[in-house]
């Protein structure tokens, strides 16, 4: 149904910033809200005359959006008058925010609660933000100004500086021209806090506001809105650790053009800003650039191209200003239009003459309240420390004050927690006595009670201390895993000896150079071997473990014995041997206890090496508890069906080990998962969770954390079913009696939503290193001088507390100027469907550094390749892809990313592919493999899916304007990106028979030069 005088209206355009809102969702639903208290003595009526009085003279509410086959389906038809209020007798959200009929020119739907309150209802399409504020003062006087400015003459205005192709229209289209070329390798800033997903425009924000205090305030001084957005994009760049940032900067040009003060209509848009800056620059020359760019934005933003940018990186997170509603009126607004719906998350400032109110909305979908609050309230520390400081360094600002810091500083701490005096070993011996007939270790044919295992134990400790094994000794083991293994490591603590763990397969190399280093009174071995090196050895076999004396030896043990040394990669290249007390390993052991309620787990399994200590959760948490211990054949812990069988047949509730390990070890049919499981040594993806949670609803699943050097871990986080799950857990939990620290440069804590390096101290900090200085490894807090532990792992604080890691320091690497860490670019693959595992690895590239993907899993590489371009900039996806059936794996199970790093490049079959049909096509695709370091790729091969980027396409042009004599732009190849497209397109002009001879006299120069053509 229309409305009367339809047939006879006349058509007006949309302008730019209408066209932009356009699209996100039905237009009828495109609605702003307006509440406002009336001044005392204000009737219900008198509030509904004032609405129509002030409404009546803007001729934007004459108007009627009407189907049509025009833009995007719709028309903008300018009425002889605007179609009446529709007064509603129900002012709940459910009947205001009721699609609006925009058809039949109902733009206004309005009602008015006690108060009186009016609520008014507007369409998105006819009045914005600013409108809605200037209405307040118009109600309240009960008109609109004499001269109103309307709207219809800013859409005609607009329309002749957008199609003037005179100086001011190009200078403009120029300016925007330049400043957006390159911005896909822009992004929008990733806060820690930030919920995986993506928003909607109709999500609800929490909105969280603080007033400005006066200091600040007056520090600020009059260009508030440039101080305030260049504050907040300076945070986010420090927050994120990344200075090359997308922005959106909401802008109303009313306040711009005087005239236009008071209008009805859409002029808010979004200008982007893409922020680039140093920690290193002074906010005063951070501010100088800033408002350098404000002002060329703002002298050319009716040229801007709003609409085409609808969506783009800079159009998540925000910044806007308003002036406030007059406050000088007895009225009460109590709710405005926040920033526009299409942000996540924007920052918004109210100028008043009562003082600075700055709100932070953010969707409640991807961010806590508590999130919020504490970012706003980040700000505000920061915002004061710049204009009070602004000659400091951005880097340097302090941005906590004391009571943030303080609170850090306990956050970090674990609970106190008895750990009770007796070690492992003492707690194995009590098994024996309170429950001797309960199973403590087996495997596929034997199962050995706790007095057994007890037994055992003791008569292998007397045989090694005949060999020369004593207190404060070490013994090599270089056993397989098996029940054996258990009894020499309690033989050895029964002597007050530590035990050296050597991997049977380890080549001998390395296993020379862990008996050098360590100097083992004795090395215990399976088999005898030939080159076992200089130290004493003894065979497993010469020891009786089933008869002669049970009983303990005379030994009384002390907690700072060595309990073992495991040996870890050096960044020297030398493994380096770390020394764990049975102190440090009995406070692990008794606080994951307590933590994962561990003592309710009664068949533990035992799949990874003892050579790192991942595997001593299990281990110990088994022994420690009075439970099962049930070791792993080699076939269980690396085939899935054998491993199904071994869950099955050996009722194994419990298991601690690597994710991709059991990823890998849950394909296939027959899949299951014990009850309890502890992921440690690798990062957790959603993936795996959703994949153990089809398996077994109830599983209960824990993300582990800790260095060798803090022993087994330090942290953890048990998995709540019923939240959204991240694309990498978290950690939120410090284990019991230790501390655990994200710090700056400056060995300073780092705030909530910031990156910083973790640091650990507290009980379960071991000694240092065996034989050799620790320089650097081991701090001093500057705040009580506790020693800490520099794990050179990269966290981010979460606001809702815990930490989520973020890669390794010596992992980050710089791609064509943009600093990428590696493992972030791993989060997003494995958020992606179909991706089991993966990883990302920096590597020589011929234009630079470039990453290297390594995928497992369900899929295409090109598919999963387009994928994370959506989501990443073009220098954070791979150049190189690889997928692999399985990942290779280090003995404990981890994906062994050397042997990564040192696999070809997956080279295409030769044939694979189209071939060239002429000689351009052949020198086209002869081009683009060279640059891709390849001997060739096919006719038909993407460039860009075989690993080009925007660098490899300017050196790519260059080449071909040389061999070519013809002018290429870059713009071409990526349109064209195969050889045989690129080559239609060059012929495109008719001078097919010219480039063809061209083509085949290069390729004869470079086969003459012997030259790669």
């Amino acid at each position: 149904m229309g409305i009367a005088g339809e047939e006879n209206a006349v058509s007006h355009p949309f302008s730019a910033e209408q066209r932009a809102l356009l699209g996100k969702q039905e237009p009828g639903r495109l609605i702003h809200v307006l509440r406002l208290k009336a001044a005392p003595g204000v009737t219900p009526d008198g509030l509904r005359a004032a609405v129509e009085r002030a409404l009546q003279p803007h001729l934007i509410l004459a108007s009627a959006i009407a189907p049509v086959a025009g833009y995007r389906g719709l028309r903008m038809l300018a009425l002889d008058s605007a179609a009446p209020v529709a007064w509603q007798t129900d002012a709940t959200d459910a009947v205001m925010l009721a699609p609006l009929a925009l058809e039949r020119g109902e733009l206004v739907r309005a009602a008015v609660a006690d108060g009186p309150v009016l609520v008014l209802a507007v369409s998105a399409l006819v009045a914005d933000r600013g409108s809605l504020a200037a209405l307040c003062g118009q109600i309240a006087r009960a008109s609109a100004p004499e001269d109103v400015f309307q709207y219809p003459h800013y859409i005609e205005w607009r329309q002749s500086i957008e199609q003037d192709d005179e100086e001011q229209g190009g200078a403009g289209r120029d300016y925007w021209r330049r400043y957006l070329q390159g911005s896909d390798n822009w992004q929008a800033p990733r806060l820690a806090g930030r919920r995986p997903g993506s928003r909607m425009p109709a999500t609800p924000r929490h909105v969280v506001a603080a007033r400005v205090d006066a200091d600040t305030a007056g520090a600020i001084g009059m260009a508030a809105d440039m101080v305030l957005q260049g504050a907040w994009w300076a945070l986010l760049a420090r927050l994120t650790g990344d200075q090359h940032l997308a922005g959106g900067w909401q802008h109303d040009c009313r306040r711009d053009y005087a005239p236009m003060q008071g209008a009805l209509g859409v002029f808010d848009k979004i200008l982007p800003f893409f922020i680039d800056g140093s920690a290193d620059e002074s906010f005063t020359a951070w501010m100088a650039r800033m408002a350098a760019v404000s002002a060329s934005h703002l002298e050319a933003q009716e040229l801007c191209p709003i609409e085409a940018l609808s969506g783009a990186a800079h159009t998540l997170v925000g910044f806007t200003v308003h002036d406030a509603p007059d406050d000088a009126l007895p009225w009460q607004v109590l709710e405005l239009p926040g920033p526009m719906p299409c942000f996540e998350l924007a920052l918004q400032a109210d100028l008043s003459s009562a003082g600075l109110t700055l709100s932070l909305h953010a969707d409640t979908a991807l961010y806590s309240r508590r999130s919020a609050e504490r970012l706003l309230a980040l700000y505000l520390n920061f915002l004061r420390e710049a204009v009070l400081n602004p000659d400091i360094p951005v880097g340097d600002l302090a941005w906590l004050d004391e009571a943030e810091r303080k609170a850090l500083l306990e956050d970090a701490a674990g609970p106190a927690f008895d750990v009770g005096p007796h070690s492992i070993a003492q707690r194995v011996a009590h098994w024996a006595g309170v429950t001797p007939d309960a199973p403590a270790v087996a495997d596929a044919g034997r199962t050995w009670s706790y007095a057994q295992l007890d037994a055992r134990a003791n008569r292998l400790a007397h045989g090694l201390r005949a060999r020369g094994l004593a207190a404060g000794s070490l013994l090599a083991l270089e056993l397989p895993r098996s029940p054996e293994l258990i009894v020499a490591i309690l033989a050895a603590w029964r002597l007050g000896a530590g035990y050296v763990p050597l991997e049977p397969a380890w080549p001998a190399a390395r296993r020379h150079a862990v008996l050098a280093d360590a100097a083992p009174a004795l090395v215990l071995r399976a088999e005898a071997a030939d080159d076992a090196g200089p130290c004493p050895q003894a065979l497993l076999g010469d020891f009786d473990l089933e008869s002669g004396p049970g009983a303990a030896p005379d030994h009384a043990p002390q907690a700072g014995e060595l309990a073992y040394v495991l040996y870890t990669s050096g960044s020297t290249g030398q493994p380096k041997g770390v020394p764990i007390e049975q102190a440090q390993l009995l406070n692990y052991v008794a606080a994951a206890s307590d933590a994962m309620e561990l003592a309710r787990c009664r068949r533990w399994a035992l799949a990874s090496s003892v050579a790192a200590d991942l595997g001593n959760t299990s281990l110990f948490g088994a022994l420690f508890n009075g439970a099962c211990l049930v070791v792993a054949d080699a076939q269980a812990a690396t085939d899935p069906a054998a491993f199904a069988r071994f869950i099955a047949a050996q009722d194994i509730d419990a298991i601690k080990i690597v994710p991709s390990h059991l990823e890998a070890l849950l394909e296939g049919e027959g899949a299951c998962v014990p009850a309890t499981l502890v992921l440690g040594g690798e990062a957790a993806p959603r993936a795996l969770i959703e994949r153990i949670a089809q398996l077994d609803p109830g599983a209960v699943v824990y993300n582990h954390y800790g260095p060798t050097e803090t022993t087994v871990g330090v942290m953890l986080h048990r998995v709540d079913p019923g939240q959204t799950l991240p694309d990498v857990l978290p950690l939120t939990r410090v284990l019991a009696n230790n501390r655990v620290h994200v710090l700056d440069a400056r060995l300073e804590p780092v705030p909530a939503g910031a990156m910083g390096e973790l640091y650990v101290g507290g009980a379960q900090l071991c000694r240092g290193y065996l034989n050799r200085a620790a320089d650097g490894v081991f701090v001093a807090a500057p705040w009580d001088g506790e020693r800490l532990y520099r794990t050179g792992d990269l966290a981010w604080v979460l606001p809702d507390g815990g930490v989520r890691l973020a890669g390794r320091r010596d992992h980050q690497v710089k791609i064509r100027g943009f600093r990428v860490e590696p493992a972030e670019v791993e989060t997003a693959l494995l958020g992606l469907p179909g991706v089991r595992q993966a990883a990302v690895l920096a590597r020589a590239g011929n234009a630079g550094a470039e990453l290297a993907a390594f995928v497992a899993g369900h899929g295409e590489l090109a598919h999963w390749r387009a994928q994370l371009a959506r989501q990443l900039p073009e220098h954070m996806v791979p150049a190189g892809w690889t997928l692999l059936g399985e990942f290779p794996r280090l003995a404990n199970g981890k994906i062994d990313r050397r042997a990564l790093a040192e696999m070809p490049d997956a080279a295409q079959p030769q044939g694979a592919g189209a071939q060239p049909q002429d000689a351009l096509e052949a020198l086209l695709g002869g081009a683009m493999a060279g640059l891709l370091g390849r001997a060739h790729i096919a006719a038909d091969a993407d460039f860009f899916d075989e690993g080009g980027h925007s660098l490899l396409v300017i050196r790519l042009v260059a080449r071909l304007r040389k061999l070519l004599d013809i002018e290429v732009v870059p713009g071409l190849v990526f349109d064209h990106p195969t050889p045989q497209a690129l080559a239609a397109a060059l012929c495109a002009g008719g001078e097919r028979e010219a480039l063809l001879a061209r083509a085949q006299h290069a390729s004869n120069t470079l086969h003459t030069q012997g030259m790669p053509q």
